[in-house]
């Protein structure tokens, strides 16, 4: 028998999963968890073989996102983690399939995908939904932003426009512009919104690890 842990703040989703796995023969879903912190006293006082988790739990004590599942993997090297999210940022969704997870689902998909995702786990590789796989061919090109590029996209994102950011630099509004448009190519962002997102994201992850 796969022992599971779900971790989900949202009660109809840990309702819905926990109901479709009840239907897989040799799957039980042992305990639930709300937060990071109800998550790890699950973890320490009920054993399991996988982890279903949202990447953006309530933060508490041991931090949020790709910071979570890091340290998830160095306490619980057996884990098997599949992440279901509503994350749809390319460039967030990257970050999470490179952080060592057995498989990652998008909410909107079937459920069948996240019984998939639920077989695949288990068998120690890793799976990619549909609408995951379709979002991520979004994503980075591969290629790592430049530091200017890199300094530039920091500045606009906590509000600079691109005349301040210009000024700063010493460079023109032109100049500059290229250089955001390419770094966020390369991360794989499609639009500002998506920037304003994904700095919030990556912001989370970065005050949890103080």
């Amino acid at each position: 028998m796969i022992k599971i842990i779900l971790a989900d703040d949202h009660p109809a989703v840990i309702s819905g999963v926990r109901q479709y796995i009840d239907l897989m023969p040799g799957y039980a879903v042992v305990a639930a968890a709300a937060s990071t912190a109800e998550l790890s006293a699950r973890l320490q006082d009920t054993p399991c073989d996988m982890l279903i988790s949202e990447f953006s739990l309530p933060i508490n004590r041991i931090g949020d996102g790709c910071v979570l599942f890091n340290q998830l993997k160095c306490e619980h090297p057996a884990l098997a983690l599949v992440v279901l999210t509503m994350i749809d940022i390319p460039a967030v969704l990257y970050q999470i399939r490179n952080s060592g997870v057995k498989g990652v689902v998008h909410k909107s998909d079937e459920l069948g995908e996240l019984g998939r995702a639920i077989l695949e786990g288990s068998r120690s590789a890793p799976y990619v939904s549909k609408t995951a796989l379709r979002l991520l061919k979004q994503g980075p090109t591969g290629k790592a932003p430049t530091r200017r590029e890199v300094e530039v996209l920091k500045m606009y994102a906590v509000g600079n426009s691109l005349r301040e950011i210009a000024d700063r630099l010493h460079k023109s509004v032109k100049t500059v512009g290229l250089q955001k448009a390419s770094a966020m190519r390369k991360i794989g962002l499609r639009n500002d919104v998506e920037l304003g997102r994904y700095s919030c994201t990556m912001g989370r992850m970065t005050r949890s690890r103080r």
